[in-house]
């Protein structure tokens, strides 16, 4: 692959000039975010042919600008922005059960094959993602942004929570086998269902998702960096 080279952004610059005002290596940056060090450096030099998708890239732009004392929400808005005139970012690190399908269009296609590529960009840059739903139920799990959740805020005993503490593809499923989730968490947000629920979680990194039930954690759905699959809730006391 041919390698985009342009200049760093101003996000960019401002995340490297602060890491070096603490007088930090990009290595112990990686050490205190848990981001690869790679990754850290295309932040800062612009370099978005390097980065997973957008989803994970501005999860790390928010842990990155928490750990450095940045405020995390303006940066990831600074970020995006930049982003819209820059290259699009790559497509690494799509975790292994998404599918993909191949689909094989009619000549005269290459119009309306533009149009759903630039619908689906936006969906990206927004951070619209689908989440397929069944019929309304009562106590239906609810998906909180990070904006949306109140670390106040006191948790029933019957409410059990998923919470990503960094970037991380979540799939879930109901009772039924109907998809019910599938996309990227980014660090701080949640996802909710009433205790004793049948739902089946498969998650791309078992470290970066927190189990809770109620105000207690249970920890991590597995290791730091080993995809989870078919976790039942519904079994979690």
């Amino acid at each position: 692959m041919t390698e985009t080279t342009q200049s760093a952004p101003a996000i960019g610059a401002r995340l490297r000039a602060q890491r070096t005002a603490l007088r930090w290596s990009v290595d112990e940056a990686a050490a205190k975010t848990g981001i690869r060090a790679d990754y850290l450096t295309a932040i800062e030099r612009g370099r978005t042919d390097t980065l997973p998708t957008v989803g994970y890239v501005l999860g790390y732009v928010r842990t990155y600008a928490r750990a450095l004392g940045l405020d995390p929400d303006a940066c990831v808005r600074d970020y995006k922005r930049e982003l819209a005139g820059s290259v699009k970012p790559g497509t690494r690190g799509v975790p292994h059960f998404v599918p993909t399908r191949s689909l094989r269009l009619p000549r005269g296609s290459v119009p309306a094959l533009g149009v759903l590529a630039a619908v689906v960009m936006l969906g990206a840059w927004y951070g619209v993602q689908l989440d397929t739903v069944a019929a309304p139920a009562p106590n239906a799990p609810v998906v909180m942004g990070v904006d949306e959740v109140d670390s106040s805020e006191t948790v029933s005993d019957s409410v059990v929570t998923l919470q990503a503490t960094a970037p991380s593809w979540v799939s879930i499923r109901n009772a039924r086998d109907q998809l019910v989730v599938n996309r990227v968490f980014v660090t701080g947000e949640q996802w909710q269902a009433e205790r004793g629920q049948a739902f089946t979680v498969s998650v791309r990194d078992g470290g970066a998702v927190e189990l809770r039930v109620g105000t207690r954690s249970l920890g991590p759905l597995g290791k730091p960096g080993t995809p989870v699959a078919d976790f039942q809730l519904g079994a979690v006391q």
